[in-house]
């Protein structure tokens, strides 16, 4: 009852006394009702109410029921319509209901007959008018996706397009011979081909590394695929080589399956031709910084013939103990420059008291100490890649704060001038001096040996005396 009162239906018959009944028996069950006589009256309701039912009689005077009907449900799709007569005739029945009306009631009727026909044609009416409201939403988003989906089909292709500096390839699948399906004007730009060339073919048409090469793992771990970046050389059409930075996307489509590739190349070979004249630059700096410390180090023996080569020994003795420690290309290249040059502050002691036969005097060996600051300040302003200096300034230092000229202890110093320190030691008592002869390479170590841990690196000195007791180490230089 409660919503019957929701609708409102137009009965029209020609017959007073039908409509009154009809009326009565709608309105009992709740029903809101409007007559009409004819159906120039029922056009008028039609118009000033939101009519959801129309019955209407087959047979009146002028425009027939069946005629009226046809047009109502072209103008008001909504109202559902129930057509009814006195004649009991099926071609009647047939027509009625092949121009979309609901149902088609005989008279007379009763009051079950005709609550049920209401009841049938209103419930189909409402199904029909919230699948109707749900196909015109629905329409409505599919318009609004698909306007959505072509405007940003539009966006990427217009990035894709201008992609000057960038080249797009976008290759239709996984697998090696997958066939190339988008090729952008930067691809062609960068690779030299022309898509007329390229689409259609296989990736390796173009001298690309497989998908496989550069995606191996993310390929068979789906949904975790990712891209994945790799710097590579190519030759463009025509014979020039080309450095790329390439960068693989897996499209992955809703069902975790990888429909298509994305490749985006970027052209970085001006960067590489920078970067191998830096490098050369480098290497030729770096030779020519090699050659300056060689010919520091040859003038300082002419000063000190009598320690000619000491320099060099040690430099070559530093650098086996530290290749045998593990130290990486680059250290070991400023431990070598530093051992070459780490009398270097010599320069300012007398020649004298370098080539002294006697005893030195304890101003002399104080004098001489100085020479490892001199070294110092006279390497300190020069930009080498490695503390060269502070190298030169610690090779007199030792492990328990006893050396000179700072009495720096254990951790403190540089690994290299620990190193140095023992080279030194080893290197300048093996050899002859104008003060005593040679104590040999034996005196030297055990020398060492007796103080590693305290004077010495506990390391540094286990690993020279293997070089010598185990490795047959020995010095190259005269």
């Amino acid at each position: 009852m409660e919503e019957s009162k929701r609708y409102t239906i137009l009965v029209v018959d020609d017959e007073e006394p039908i409509r009154n009944m009809v009326r009565q028996m709608l309105e009992l069950f709740g029903y809101r009702c409007i007559c009409a006589a004819d159906t120039t009256e029922a056009r008028l309701c039609l118009k000033n109410n939101d009519v959801h039912l129309l019955l209407c009689d087959i047979n009146m005077p002028g425009e027939s029921g069946l005629e009226f009907v046809k047009d109502v449900i072209s103008l008001y799709p909504d109202t559902a319509t129930v057509m009814v007569t006195g004649i009991d005739d099926p071609n009647v029945a047939e027509d009625a209901i092949a121009i979309g009306a609901y149902d088609y009631i005989i008279k007379p009727f009763d009051h079950t007959e005709m609550l049920i026909s209401v009841t049938n044609a209103l419930s189909r009416r409402r199904l029909e008018h919230d699948n109707r409201i749900y196909r015109m939403r629905l329409e409505s988003l599919v318009e609004e996706r698909t306007a959505e989906l072509q405007l940003s089909e539009a966006r990427l292709r217009g990035i894709f397009e201008a992609a000057e500096h960038v080249a797009f390839v976008l290759a239709g699948g996984a697998g090696e011979n997958a066939p190339i399906t988008e090729f952008s004007r930067g691809a062609e730009k960068l690779t030299g081909y022309s898509s007329e060339e390229v689409l259609g073919r296989p990736l390796s048409v173009l001298g690309l590394p497989p998908v496989t090469e550069l995606l191996p793992e993310a390929l068979n771990r789906i949904p975790e695929a990712s891209s994945r970046s790799a710097e590579i050389t190519f030759i463009r059409k025509g014979g020039e080589e080309v450095f790329a930075l390439l960068t693989v996307y897996p499209l992955i489509s809703p069902t975790w399956k990888v429909t298509s590739v994305l490749y985006v190349a970027i052209d970085i070979s001006e960067r590489k031709r920078a970067e191998r004249g830096l490098e050369e630059s480098m290497a030729r700096l770096r030779e020519a910084l090699g050659g300056t410390i060689e010919a520091i180090a040859k003038t300082m023996e002419t000063r000190d013939p009598y320690t000619a080569g000491h320099e060099q020994r040690v430099a070559e003795l530093a650098c086996a103990i530290g290749d045998e420690i593990g130290l990486s290309p680059d250290r070991m290249e400023g431990l070598k420059m530093a051992g070459m040059v780490h009398d270097l502050g010599k320069v300012s002691i007398p020649v004298a008291i370098l080539s002294k036969p006697g005893r030195i005097s304890k101003i002399e060996l104080e004098l001489i100490k100085t020479h490892s600051v001199t070294g110092y300040e006279i390497l300190k302003e020069i930009k080498f890649p490695w503390p060269i200096a502070l190298m030169v300034l610690q090779h007199h230092e030792r492990i328990d704060g006893s050396g000179y000229p700072y009495g720096i202890m254990g951790d403190a110093l540089l690994l290299e001038s620990r190193i140095l320190a023992v080279a030194d030691v080893v290197e300048a008592m093996s050899s002859h001096r104008p003060y005593r002869p040679a104590l040999g390479i034996e005196a030297s170590l055990a020398e060492i040996e007796g103080k590693k841990g305290v004077l010495y690196d506990k390391g540094v000195v286990d690993v020279c005396l293997r070089l010598f007791r185990e490795k047959g180490f020995r010095f190259s230089h005269a």
